[in-house]
């Protein structure tokens, strides 16, 4: 029981599935605090299938449903779902009168819901700001939320620095860490032949976790799949292939993936593993091969070494687990059996934080200044700061 009114109405806005692994444990806080008053609106692909995004709201949550359905669409019928977002979110925001609105990163769809708040006066907070992805039009999006915004949760010092360069007062940026990380560490470890059960499969050896989302800053969206299906069938070995973002592109990819595994005992095709088991694949996984940020940011946290394919994640900051190539099969082939075999030890790192991400962001959000010092935005003059992440502190 709550023994006091909560005095924060915080209304988060959720796109699609990737969102909820990084924004659900800032949820759970919330609900359990009494300074807050949560209110969720699911939007985008969650309107066709909110069955998983259920999972992970706190039942203290008020939830909202509504605007553009972007599963699987593109071109004019993206655009035409990306304003019916708009108007939803210009209708709940008047309704709810939050005092901020809470979003994360770089999605389309987030671009309709952050400027709809701005003829209503009400603030942005914005989670992953600064980073970089410059193989996807997420970057672009992102940059353009991160101006829009009134206080910046950043995963690390990087980001930090490109947020400030962007000319933003440095009293709005925090630097938290990466939220996906929270959500992964309190996820209970299996053990492996658990895994191998839930998996249907005989050996977790040589394991690999395969994750290829489309390149939506060029002009061929599927640019890496073939390179990447041609060096996985020289070597086949136990594979799990997840499913791609709902992007331009995704859908087709999708198929593409799905006829692959048909075709080979050794290849899977999952739409989604869930958080639990998703984080168990990669903890016993050798390799991670695709062009995901989860190869990034997460598969650091384990020691995962990751085949980053293309120019989808081009600029992001990476970890010594992480190596880079082109879209080409011979070179991601080379890799691929240079690191299968033994299997290389690399020391998880903390390029993205401990794990105490939405800690920070609740507390953050619990000391708002007023909404007068929060909208009026000033623009700072870049001076190159040193910004400490507050896990090095703690090391």
């Amino acid at each position: 029981m709550r023994d006091q009114k909560p005095l924060i109405k915080i209304l988060s806005v959720s796109s699609n599935r990737a969102d909820v692994g990084i924004i659900s444990n800032v949820w759970n806080l919330l609900a359990k605090s009494s300074r807050f008053d949560l209110h969720i609106l699911l939007t985008g692909t969650h309107i066709s299938d909110d069955s998983y995004v259920r999972k992970y709201i706190p039942t203290d949550a008020k939830v909202y449903q509504g605007g553009g359905d972007i599963t699987g669409s593109d071109g004019i019928d993206l655009a035409h779902h990306l304003s019916k977002i708009g108007e939803k979110c210009t209708e709940l925001y008047n309704k709810v009168s939050p005092n901020l609105i809470l979003v994360v990163g770089d999605r389309l769809e987030m671009l309709p819901a952050v400027t709809s708040s701005l003829p209503l006066n009400i603030p942005i907070g914005h989670i992953a700001g600064g980073d970089i992805s410059e193989g996807a039009i997420d970057d672009r999006v992102r940059h353009a939320i991160t101006k829009l915004s009134h206080v910046h949760f950043v995963l690390n010092k990087h980001s930090a620095q490109r947020v400030s360069q962007m000319g933003e007062q440095l009293w709005r940026i925090n630097i938290v860490g990466a939220p996906n990380l929270d959500t992964l560490k309190s996820a209970k470890a299996l053990p492996p032949n658990l895994v191998k059960s839930k998996l249907g499969l005989k050996s977790l050896e040589k394991l690999r976790l395969v994750t290829i989302h489309p390149e939506t800053n060029g002009l061929i969206y599927d640019e890496p799949l073939a390179p990447i299906l041609e060096a996985l069938d020289r070597c086949a070995n136990p594979t799990i292939i997840t499913a791609p973002n709902a992007d331009p592109g995704g859908i087709k990819i999708a198929q593409r993936l799905s006829q692959f595994s048909a075709n080979r005992s050794w290849a899977q095709y999952r739409e989604n593993l869930g958080t639990e088991l998703y984080s168990n694949v990669m903890r016993y996984s050798s390799t991670m091969v695709g062009n995901s940020s989860s190869g990034i940011i997460e598969a650091g946290l384990y020691g995962l070494s990751v085949i980053n394919v293309g120019n989808r994640q081009s600029g992001r900051d990476a970890g010594q687990n992480v190596f880079h190539c082109a879209s080409n099969a011979d070179e991601v082939f080379t890799l691929l059996s240079r690191l299968e075999k033994p299997a290389t030890n690399i020391p998880s790192d903390s390029l993205y934080g401990d794990g105490n991400a939405a800690k920070r962001i609740v507390n953050v959000l619990a000391k708002l200044p007023s909404l007068e010092e929060l909208l009026l935005k000033r623009f700072s003059k870049f001076q190159n700061n040193e910004f400490v992440e507050p896990w090095a502190q703690l090391s």
